[in-house]
């Protein structure tokens, strides 16, 4: 899964490079970005899974059976505190989803993860540079969390399938209602589009920005209240 990851995503790069110089359309090649990515991030989920489950294996090995208390079962999700912890970009809240008036629903869920995904295929070395694989990695899994999907690498191709359609992915984004899940999402946006650099990234991110109600002097104040936290 991983190799054929990184294929959609030399191919997504290629592909890219091709319509950015012909001038064509680039949602497809992105589109084959953020399925690369997605599948990178599926992998490398099962890989932790595993790692944790043979060193919790071992720590059972090595430890005393008692009869009085009950294993204890390794949570297959890490506690939200380690989470924001680790989190490598200041500008996203970092609350999560306790006190959301208008719940998401599956589908804006997997348009929402579908959307991150998609700005992380801004970054054409996500492969080559660790520290950005890890940092879309951190705000992929962080947004799960967020929105409350506790099956993310194993919906995320599905949810890719069948948000393929770009502007019917956006749509969905933009019937969220609740504030800080738009926020939330805008800003994971951002931090993608802020390691990329491109100014396109930044243009699309505005747009939506904006049909959701966020003109760009309301983004940038929204940007810097977080920034500062």
């Amino acid at each position: 899964m991983r190799y054929f990851g990184i294929f959609c995503i030399i191919l997504g790069g290629l592909s890219l490079l091709g319509a950015l110089a012909a001038g064509h359309n680039t949602f497809g090649p992105l589109f084959w970005l953020a399925l690369g990515i997605g599948l990178i991030i599926i992998a490398k989920q099962k890989e932790d899974k595993r790692k944790r489950s043979d060193h919790t294996t071992k720590s059972v090995k090595q430890q005393p059976v008692s009869t009085s208390q009950p294993n204890h079962v390794v949570q297959q999700y890490p506690k939200q505190e380690s989470v924001t912890k680790q989190q490598t970009v200041g500008s996203i809240p970092t609350s999560y989803g306790s006190n959301m008036s208008i719940p998401m629903t599956m589908a804006q869920k997997e348009a929402a993860m579908c959307l991150i995904s998609y700005f992380g295929g801004y970054n054409d070395n996500i492969e080559t540079d660790a520290e950005i694989n890890q940092m879309v990695y951190m705000l992929s899994y962080q947004a799960s969390i967020y929105f409350g999907i506790k099956n993310f690498p194993e919906m995320l191709p599905g949810a890719m399938q069948r948000n393929s359609d770009p502007d019917k992915m956006i749509d969905t984004v933009m019937t969220i209602v609740d504030r800080q899940y738009k926020e939330f999402l805008l800003l994971s946006c951002y931090d993608l589009a802020k390691m990329s650099g491109k100014a396109e990234a930044y243009d699309l991110l505005y747009n939506i920005a904006n049909e959701m109600g966020y003109n760009r002097d309301h983004f940038n104040s929204l940007i810097k209240q977080y920034s500062k936290k």
